[in-house]
C-alpha cells in the first residue's frame, strides 16, 4: 500500500510545474497550541487613548498674548476660551453691575501659532484631544460677539487656518460649544434652537469630515435634521453622513431625571443616542450637586449602569466619584451579554471608571507551535469588549514579532472599531514571516494605536488589554503567544504579511536600552545594569540620557499612604540646585521657575522622570550632575515623614541619540530592490552610508539598493551626524544573492538548482542539505507538502528524477 501511494504521488508530481520562489505550506488542519495566557479580566484602571476620565485644560486666549500650553493625559479636553476676542466678554462692568460692550476682534496669528504648539505638545506627550471653543469661562450671560456673523467668521478663521486638519489624527471630537455661559449653549445671545442648529452646521463644516461633532442636547439634532420626536424614535443615521458624526456632550450627567434639562424624553432620546454612538462620541460631566441628584432615582446603579451601556458612555469627568463611591458592584448590576464578574465586590465608582469607553479582555489565543523562516503560521484569538462603548476613531492594528529586544512589525486589516460593547470578537490570522528571522522563539504581539506614530514613538496612544502579564509598554502591544521559528526550509522572501496584507520588505528594529516613560520597568531591556548609578538598602537609581532628555528611574521601597515624590538635582556646572515635588493629588512645586516639560510617572514603588535639555535645569551635552536625589514623603502624616530615599553622584550627560534600527542578515533575490532604513532619534541629521567599509553615494536616511546583483553582497553601515554628535551603526549584512527565475520559464517540480532539468544534481543537493552541508537550494523541496524537508522528499525526488530521466 505504501508503494502504491508513493507511485501515485510521483505520477502527479511528474505532471506538475512550478514558478519560483515557492514557500513552505502550512497544513490545512494544523492543530494550534494554547498561548498559556491567563484569560481572566484584571481589576485595574487602564488609561487607554480617546476615552475614560478627561484631563481638562482651561485654555485662556487673548489677542497677541495666547501662550503655548503643555497638557498631558489620555484624553485632553481643551476648553479654548476666546472671550477676549468678543465684545460680549471683553467689555467693562461698573460698580452697579452694568456691563458695557467691548470690541470684537478677529482671531490672530498668535492664537493660531499657540494652538498648533499646544497640539504638537499633546502629540509628543502621547495624548488625544477634544476641543470646545467658548466665549465664557466664568458663567457670564451673553458673552458672544455683537453679531452672529462675527461668530461665524471666527469659525471660518479656524477652518481656514487648517490646524484641525493638520492634527486630526489625535483629534477625537469637537463640541459645538461656542455660545452661552461656559460654552454650554444656554444664557447667551444665540442660544435658541434655531441658532444652535445653524451653529452645529457651521462646526460640522469647520471640522474635518471624519471627526465627530457633539451637541449639548438631543433637541438640537432634531432641529438640525428637521425631524420630530416620533421620528427620532426610529432614526438611524446613514453611515458616513454628516448626521452620523453628531454625538452629545452632557454637562448635566445624572444630575436629575432629565439630566438638568438635557433630555425631553429620556427613553426615546437615549435609544437614539445608543444607535448614534457606535460611530460618534457621548460623554460629559456630572454637575457635582449630590443633594440635587439624589432627589431622583436616575443615578442609582441599577438604572445608571444599563444606561451607560445603552448610550455607550465614552468619557466623563472625575466629579462622578462622590456619586458612586459608597455602592458595591455585584450581580444585581450586571447587564446581558458581558462578563463583569471580575468586578464583583469593587465599588460601583471603580467599575464605572474602568469601563468608560472600550475595555478589551483577551479571552482566548491559539497559534502554531512552530514555523519555517519564510513560511506561514496561524493565529486564532478572541477579545471581549466589557466596556460601555467601542472605539470611535480608527485604531491602527499591527502584528509584532519580538526576540531578544529586537522586533519586526506589519499592519493588519483588523478593525477594532467592530469589537462592539458586550460582544466577543474572533480574529483568524495567517501570518507570513520573513526568511531572515533567526531561529528560536519569537513572541507575538498585537498593537492597536490611535494617531500617526513613527517607529520612534510607536508606543504612544496604544491600547492595553485588561489581562495580567501580557502588556509590553515599550512596544505598546499585547502578548498573544510564542511561535518557534526554524530554518529547516531555505527561503529568500522578506515579506511580513497578515492575511496577505503587510510589507514585502520587513525591517528589524530594536527596543534595547530605550526608555519608555510609563512609571515602571517596561521590559527586561529597559533600565539595565549599564544605567544603574546607585544601589542602597535595596533601593536602586538608574540614570541615562539621549540628545534631548535626561531620564531618571528609581525603585524605592516605601509605604506612604499619600506619597509626595521629590526630586533634587545639583548641577555642578551652574552650581544650582533644582527641587521638584508632586503631591498625591497632583499639585506640583518647583524651585526654579517653569517646570514645563518635566514628566513624572509612577507605578507601585517605581518612579520615572523625563527632564528636557535646556532652561528647565540648564542641561546639555557635557553637563555634570553633582548629585541626584529622589525621596518620598507621606503627606498623611504630620510633618510629611520621609518614607524612602536614594542618591546618585557624579553623572555626566554624554552626547548620544537613540537608535531604533537593528542589525539583520538577509538573503535576497537577484534583480530585486531592497531598502535599509537608519531610524534614530537624531534631529536634523546627516547620513553617510558605507558598503564593506567603503563610502557610498547615498546620503539620505534610507539606502535603497536597486536591481540587486552579487556585487551588492556584504556589510552596510551608516554614520549619523546631528550637531556635534556623530555615531556609526552596522545595520545589514547581505549574505547571499540568489538567481531569479525568469517569469516566462516553467521549471520542473523538484528542479532545486534552477538549471531547467530534473537530474542527479538535484538529488545530491537535497542529500547534502539533509547532511547539514553548506549548499544553496533555490526551489521548494517540500514535495509532499507536509511543511518540512526530509528523507521522504528525498525518496520522492529520486523516483521523480527517474521518471523524468
Amino acid at each position: 500500500m505504501k508503494f502504491k501511494r508513493i507511485s501515485a504521488v510521483i505520477a502527479s508530481l511528474a505532471l506538475m510545474a512550478t514558478m519560483l520562489p515557492a514557500f513552505p505550506v502550512v497544513k490545512a488542519e494544523e492543530e494550534l497550541k494554547d498561548s498559556g495566557i491567563d484569560y481572566s479580566e484584571i481589576v485595574k484602571t487602564i488609561n487607554n487613548p480617546a476615552m475614560g476620565y478627561t484631563t481638562t485644560l482651561w485654555y485662556n486666549c487673548k489677542p497677541n498674548e495666547t501662550k503655548i500650553q503643555n497638557p498631558s493625559g489620555s484624553l485632553v479636553l481643551m476648553f479654548v476660551d476666546i472671550g477676549a476676542f468678543s465684545s460680549g466678554a471683553n467689555g467693562t462692568t461698573d460698580e452697579a453691575g452694568n456691563y458695557t460692550e467691548g470690541i470684537d476682534y478677529d482671531l490672530d496669528e498668535t492664537f493660531f501659532k499657540a494652538m498648533r504648539g499646544t497640539l504638537e505638545n499633546c502629540r509628543k506627550n502621547g495624548s488625544t484631544v477634544a476641543l470646545r471653543f467658548r466665549y465664557d469661562a466664568n458663567g457670564k450671560t451673553n458673552p458672544e460677539p455683537a453679531t452672529f456673523e462675527q461668530l461665524l467668521h471666527h469659525i471660518d478663521q479656524i477652518k481656514q487656518d487648517g490646524f484641525l486638519e493638520d492634527y486630526k489624527d489625535i483629534l477625537m471630537f469637537v463640541e459645538s460649544g461656542f455660545v452661552g455661559a461656559w460654552g454650554e449653549q444656554h444664557s447667551g445671545k444665540y442660544t435658541s434652537l434655531e441658532y444652535k442648529a445653524q451653529l452645529l452646521q457651521a462646526v460640522l463644516d469647520m471640522t474635518p469630515d471624519d471627526i465627530p461633532v457633539t451637541v449639548r442636547t438631543p433637541n438640537i439634532f432634531r432641529q438640525w435634521a428637521g425631524i420630530s420626536m416620533d421620528e427620532m424614535a426610529e432614526w438611524t443615521s446613514e453611515k458616513g453622513s454628516q448626521a452620523s458624526r453628531v454625538g452629545m456632550y452632557n454637562d448635566g450627567y445624572m444630575g436629575s431625571d432629565s439630566d438638568l434639562g438635557t433630555y425631553s424624553n429620556r427613553e426615546i432620546e437615549t435609544a437614539w443616542l445608543g444607535r448614534q454612538t457606535t460611530a460618534t462620541y457621548y460623554g460629559g460631566e456630572f454637575s457635582g450637586n449630590l443633594d440635587w441628584a439624589k432627589k431622583y432615582d436616575t443615578y442609582l446603579p441599577e438604572n445608571a449602569i444599563p444606561e451607560m451601556y445603552k448610550t455607550h458612555l465614552s468619557y466623563i469627568n472625575g466629579n462622578i466619584y462622590q456619586l458612586y463611591k459608597d455602592y458595591t458592584f455585584g450581580a444585581d448590576y450586571d447587564v446581558e451579554g458581558v462578563n463583569n464578574t471580575a468586578y464583583y465586590g469593587q465599588t460601583v465608582f471603580q467599575f464605572v471608571r474602568d469601563h468608560l469607553g472600550y475595555r478589551f479582555v483577551l479571552r482566548d489565543s491559539d497559534l502554531s507551535a512552530d514555523v519555517c523562516a519564510g513560511g506561514n503560521f496561524e493565529l486564532d484569538f478572541s477579545v471581549e469588549n466589557t466596556g460601555f462603548a467601542n472605539p470611535i476613531r480608527p485604531q491602527k492594528a499591527e502584528l509584532i514579532l519580538k526576540r531578544n529586544g529586537n522586533y519586526i512589525t506589519t499592519t493588519t486589516d483588523i478593525d477594532s472599531g467592530e469589537w462592539r460593547s458586550c460582544t466577543t470578537s474572533n480574529e483568524k490570522l495567517s501570518v507570513q514571516i520573513p526568511a531572515s528571522l533567526e531561529a528560536g522563539d519569537w513572541k507575538v504581539y498585537l498593537r492597536l494605536s490611535v494617531g500617526e506614530q513613527d517607529v520612534q514613538d510607536g508606543n504612544l496612544r496604544t491600547v492595553q488589554f485588561a489581562n495580567d502579564n501580557i502588556w509590553n509598554a515599550s512596544l505598546g502591544a499585547n502578548y498573544l503567544g510564542t511561535v518557534s521559528v526554524n530554518r529547516d526550509t531555505p527561503s529568500v522572501s522578506q515579506a511580513f504579511k497578515v492575511n496577505g496584507v503587510g510589507t514585502d520588505s520587513a525591517q528589524l528594529y530594536t527596543m534595547n536600552n530605550l526608555i519608555t516613560l510609563d512609571g515602571g520597568r517596561s521590559s527586561d531591556t529597559e533600565w539595565t545594569a549599564d544605567n544603574l548609578k546607585a544601589d542602597t538598602d535595596g533601593n536602586q537609581m538608574y540614570i541615562t540620557n539621549d540628545d534631548e532628555y535626561l531620564y531618571i528611574g528609581a525603585e524605592i521601597h516605601q509605604n506612604a499612604v499619600k506619597p509626595v515624590i521629590n526630586l533634587r538635582v545639583k548641577n555642578a556646572d551652574t552650581d544650582k540646585s533644582y527641587w521638584y515635588y508632586r503631591q498625591s493629588a497632583g499639585w506640583i512645586y518647583y524651585s526654579q521657575g517653569s517646570y514645563d516639560g518635566i514628566m513624572l510617572k509612577t507605578e507601585g514603588d517605581f518612579i520615572e522622570f523625563r527632564i528636557p535639555f535646556g532652561d528647565v535645569m540648564d542641561l546639555h551635552a557635557g553637563t555634570v550632575l553633582e548629585n541626584v536625589t529622589i525621596f518620598i514623603q507621606d503627606e498623611s502624616v504630620e510633618g510629611w515623614a520621609k518614607t524612602g530615599s536614594i542618591t546618585a553622584e557624579n553623572y555626566t550627560i554624554t552626547p548620544k541619540f537613540p537608535i531604533y534600527s537593528a542589525f539583520q542578515s538577509v538573503t535576497l533575490t537577484e534583480g530585486d530592490n531592497y531598502s535599509i532604513n537608519a531610524v534614530t532619534g537624531a534631529v536634523d541629521a546627516s547620513y553617510t552610508w558605507y558598503h564593506d567599509g567603503k563610502e557610498t553615494e547615498c546620503n539620505s536616511q534610507i539606502l535603497t539598493l536597486k536591481n540587486i546583483t552579487e556585487k551588492d553582497k556584504g556589510l552596510y553601515s551608516v554614520k549619523v551626524t546631528s550637531g556635534e554628535i556623530s555615531c556609526t551603526y552596522e545595520l545589514c549584512n547581505i549574505e547571499e544573492v540568489v538567481p531569479q527565475t525568469p517569469p516566462s520559464i516553467l521549471l520542473p517540480f523538484g528542479d532545486l538548482n534552477l538549471d531547467g532539468s530534473l537530474n542527479e544534481t538535484d538529488v545530491k543537493l537535497l542529500q547534502d542539505y539533509l547532511h547539514k552541508k553548506d549548499v544553496h537550494i533555490y526551489a521548494n523541496a517540500d514535495l509532499n507538502n507536509d511543511g518540512v524537508w526530509n528523507v521522504i522528499d528525498l525518496a520522492l525526488l529520486k523516483r521523480l528524477g527517474t521518471v523524468n530521466i
